[in-house]
């Protein structure tokens, strides 16, 4: 009887050991995966360090804006201006064709950042009568140079594309490079998620 207790037992130990063995070597695979993830994650930007910058009045702009971000990573800053424009649609467009007219620089609220460290800025608006808003204009302006940045513009807009926003931001960045923009109208929203992922991709993100 005792040698038969005597190989229960060891049985029970080895097949313990086994378990316990098993259990060290799934956790130990998973955190390598989860460390192999993390990793690559943080090499996705190989552009220096990047900034989304955006207005956005109806929500649009920002919703794409934060998709940007959760693919480049970087830093995410929205513009506001120190005076509203008006909810109404037609009101705002007479607003935004009176700054037009006017080649006015609205108020921005807050501090603007310093970019010296940025290499990268993304950079969204809505399109107004064809062209970026102003105060966008505003943005660039408040900077001495933007030179060694290269900036890519992305709109939204009921049909307009970038309009002519693209030659607007070059007169007011002139020592910045541009690289391809992203349009995207309102029948695309549904899309941005999809069109966002392509357009990183195909401009080297």
């Amino acid at each position: 009887m005792k040698r038969i207790a005597i190989v229960i037992v060891t049985i029970g130990i080895l097949i313990l050991g086994g378990v316990v063995i098993s259990m060290y070597e799934n956790n130990h695979k998973s955190q390598s995966n989860r460390s192999s993830a993390t990793v690559t994650k943080s090499h996705t930007n190989h552009k220096g360090k990047t900034l989304v910058v955006y207005l956005s009045r109806t929500g649009h702009t920002q919703e794409v804006a934060q998709l940007i971000h959760r693919e480049v990573g970087g830093d995410l800053l929205r513009l506001t201006t120190a005076k509203s424009y008006p909810k109404k649609y037609q009101d705002m467009l007479a607003t935004a064709q009176s700054e037009q007219d006017a080649n006015a620089r609205p108020k921005l609220r807050g501090t603007l950042p310093n970019l010296d460290d940025y290499q990268t800025i993304f950079l969204g608006y809505p399109i107004w009568w064809n062209k970026n808003p102003m105060a966008i204009n505003t943005f660039l302006n408040h900077y001495h140079s933007l030179e060694g940045k290269t900036i890519y513009p992305f709109t939204t807009s009921g049909s307009s594309g970038l309009g002519s926003s693209v030659s607007e931001l070059k007169k007011n960045a002139p020592e910045a490079e541009f690289g391809k923009g992203l349009p995207i109208t309102d029948d695309q929203m549904t899309r941005a998620p999809e069109l966002v992922k392509n357009w990183v991709k195909e401009i080297g993100f």
